[in-house]
């Protein structure tokens, strides 16, 4: 344990520096959810104290998706999450702790946010595109050679053919505050400004024709229509987050609120305006069984950033990476130090006040660079107690130069789930399950057919990905030139049915033996 500095003279304790690292002894999982919030942990925290727990293990406490009952579908990495109690009950239960001298291990979500409305910062990539400052938050392939995803991200979210869905009515153009969106069920979609003058002026003369040109709402309308026309682009320098000195990024913003404000003015304050765009509204969103009354919506979410797609899809032809197949779960690019800094700013702050004493990083192995990421991070916290989740296989060693205290063990409960086994019973069993399903089993050949059919089936667009990046390498060089798309599809599917462990750590410093 660490020692208790209050028994240090004041001269010695005030030079110490940062408190040395809280090794936990007995750690107790805690999961948050909307009905075990902060103040319920707060209330059970003498019982843990008493039972000799050193240590909350928690799982994720920044905002998730309304409901979420794991917290790992983050949608903002620098808030507390309010259904769980908000900042003000996280206060009371961090005082709680501290009184007991009760650690905090922290689980984070580096990898991966919800691909969800709630998720602020992917909407407004949905809505600007290239000219969104966190263009470049998410692991997005803006230059995909699909034409129909070029320059647009899939969003592989409908139940079926995205014909089908959009005849049938399920998707749906309305409007509120923040803009027009498409609505499919839950989802919400954010249309693009520039595509709102397709809404705004369809048929615009029959409201020309019943206010007059002179009308003050129509001659407020036309101004809105007008800025429309002038909204910045995308400057050259943006797809990063925006500083104050980036005028020109601040201005396309300022300008976006400003006529969204006037927009919504008009839509409550003037009757007739209201009453134009409600109709075109319902235009655009067409008539059960007229096919082409659905031409307009199909046209307006052809220019969109986005593309809707049947959720199949997503398997075969995909521009995002996801969370292993989880396509409701868009992956960050945290090897940018901007991005990395974005969305660890509040967790490092709450490291550097106290309040977390340990942190458990989820899925390390989905970063582009654990290596790096992991050095970045112990820089910005080098006293905290560093844990990550690494599925080793049982012959494969943790590398030894991440700077961190282990693992969460997944190793070891396999080890400690082995004691719980008895092996004598292993040829009653066996038996009993060839005599089950009528044959012989082997091994091997089991692993070998499900390895393969989760490669053929769930990740045929990451095999696609990865193919077209090593035709363009393989076209530079004599000796590979004449590789085709479908022998290096080929090969890598082989190579990912054989591959022995989870991945390797190949980066800008070279590869190690094993990585070899």
């Amino acid at each position: 344990m660490a020692p208790d500095c209050s028994l240090l003279p004041l001269a010695e304790s005030s030079l110490s520096g940062p408190p040395a690292m809280k090794i936990p002894v007995a750690t107790y999982r805690l999961q948050f959810t909307p009905s075990f919030g902060f103040s319920d942990a707060q209330s059970i925290t003498p019982y843990l104290h008493a039972l000799g727990v050193s240590d909350i293990y928690a799982s994720p406490i920044l905002q998730s998706r309304k409901g979420s009952t794991h917290g790992y579908d983050g949608v903002d990495p620098n808030r507390i999450d309010p259904e769980l109690g908000g900042e003000a009950d996280f206060e009371k239960l961090a005082e709680a702790m501290r009184s007991l001298d009760l650690g905090l291990i922290q689980d984070i979500v580096p990898n991966h946010m919800a691909f969800d409305r709630q998720n602020a910062m992917l909407m407004d990539v949905m809505e600007n595109g290239p000219a969104s400052e966190y263009r470049d938050f998410f692991d997005i392939d803006w230059e995909h050679p699909y034409q129909d995803i070029q320059g647009r991200v899939l969003a592989p979210f409908l139940g079926k053919f995205y014909g089908d869905c959009l005849e049938s009515g399920e998707l749906q153009l309305r409007y509120a505050e923040g803009g027009f969106t498409i609505n499919y069920y839950d989802l919400q979609f954010p249309i693009r400004l520039e595509s709102y003058p397709r809404v705004l002026t369809y048929n615009l003369s029959r409201l020309r024709r019943k206010l007059g040109r002179d009308h003050p709402e129509y001659v407020k309308l036309l101004g809105v229509l007008y800025m429309l026309k002038y909204v910045p682009a995308q400057q050259e320098g943006q797809g990063e987050p925006l500083q104050e000195s980036n005028l020109q990024g601040r201005e396309r913003y300022d300008q976006i609120s400003f006529i969204k404000r006037m927009l919504w003015e008009l839509w409550n304050g003037a009757d007739e305006v209201h009453d134009y765009i409600e109709q075109n509204i319902q235009t655009f969103n067409g008539e059960a069984r007229k096919s082409d009354s659905f031409d307009l919506l199909d046209e307006l979410l052809g220019e969109q950033f986005f593309r809707l797609a049947y959720w199949k899809v997503g398997n075969e032809e995909l521009n995002y990476r996801r969370f292993f197949t989880v396509n409701e779960l868009i992956c960050l690019r945290v090897e940018d130090e901007a991005v990395f800094q974005a969305v660890h700013e509040y967790t490092l702050s709450l490291v550097k006040a106290g309040k977390i004493t340990g942190l458990r990083i989820d899925h390390i192995d989905g970063l582009y660079d654990p290596t790096a990421y992991l050095d970045r991070l112990r820089q910005e916290a080098p006293e905290i107690y560093l844990v990550v989740e690494k599925i080793l296989e049982t012959d494969e060693a943790l590398p030894l130069n991440w700077p961190i205290q282990g693992t969460t063990g997944y190793d070891f409960m396999n080890q400690v789930n082995g004691l719980l086994c008895n092996q004598s019973s292993e040829e009653d069993l066996s038996e009993t399950y060839r005599r089950f399903i009528g044959r012989q089993l082997d091994q091997a050949e089991l692993i070998d057919k499900n390895n393969r059919f989760i490669v053929d089936k769930h990740l045929a667009g990451d095999i696609d990905n990865l193919a077209r990046m090593l035709k363009q390498i393989s076209g530079r060089y004599r000796y590979a030139s004449d590789f085709t798309m479908f022998g290096l599809q080929e090969a890598l599917e082989e190579i990912l049915v054989l591959f022995p462990v989870y991945r390797t750590y190949i980066n800008g410093d070279g590869a190690r033996a094993t990585d070899q």
